[in-house]
């Protein structure tokens, strides 16, 4: 059996197990396989043409979402101060690799829909840890790129304010709070402008 590497002409890589002669892929988990190398590749294609890119570090082996936070199983036995500084090595690691292959990176999303946690963590103290680790990584490879934070449920009142509050509290560094909707679970748009309404009244 031997592994083969293929690299496509638009710049990504292909892994594939050669066995009796047959070519089998590595399987992933159902979501697709997207490493840096692949993101290297198709950021440069959209920087080609003009755009800047949106890294969206989900922190996990699988995609996250409130539903799902799972730590990569390389980090599953860390403590959380040994994840904080893996967390902040590979976002620093990516992004390098990411600027010197030409992509514009305009914003960073530090997680993904992290309602329910980040990297395997759910307690607010461990995860703003870790947002601090990301935020302050993203901030040393440039000043310039954007730093999202990433919730969902915009249709729950006052829910992303105490969020939004929560990382105020935290002393996180960020630049754009970004909401996720989904008209299925989110309701309508006119719902979502009545509660942002609802919320611009009330402070924290």
């Amino acid at each position: 059996d031997q592994v083969t590497t293929t690299q496509h002409k638009d710049g990504y890589y292909e892994y594939a197990l050669k066995d009796s002669g047959k070519t089998v892929y590595r399987e992933g988990y159902g979501a697709g396989n997207c490493d840096i190398d692949a993101a290297v590749a198709t950021g440069k294609i959209a920087t080609d043409y003009g755009m800047k890119v949106l890294i969206d570090f989900h922190y996990s082996d699988f995609w996250a979402d409130p539903a799902k936070m799972k730590s990569p199983k390389a980090w599953e036995k860390m403590t959380v101060d040994q994840k904080a500084e893996a967390l902040s090595a590979y976002t620093t690691e990516c992004l390098n690799k990411l600027k010197a292959g030409g992509v514009d990176v305009g914003m960073v999303q530090v997680g993904n829909e992290i309602n329910g946690g980040m990297a395997g963590e759910k307690d607010w103290a461990n995860v703003s840890k870790l947002l601090d680790a990301g935020s302050k990584a993203v901030r040393a490879v440039d000043p310039n790129i954007l730093i999202a934070i990433h919730y969902a449920d915009p249709h729950k009142e006052n829910y992303q304010a105490g969020k939004a509050k929560a990382l105020a509290d935290a002393k996180i560094d960020y630049d754009v709070f970004a909401s996720s909707y989904y008209s299925f679970w989110h309701g309508s748009p006119e719902n979502l402008t009545k509660l942002q309404q609802l919320t611009k009244r009330k402070s924290w």
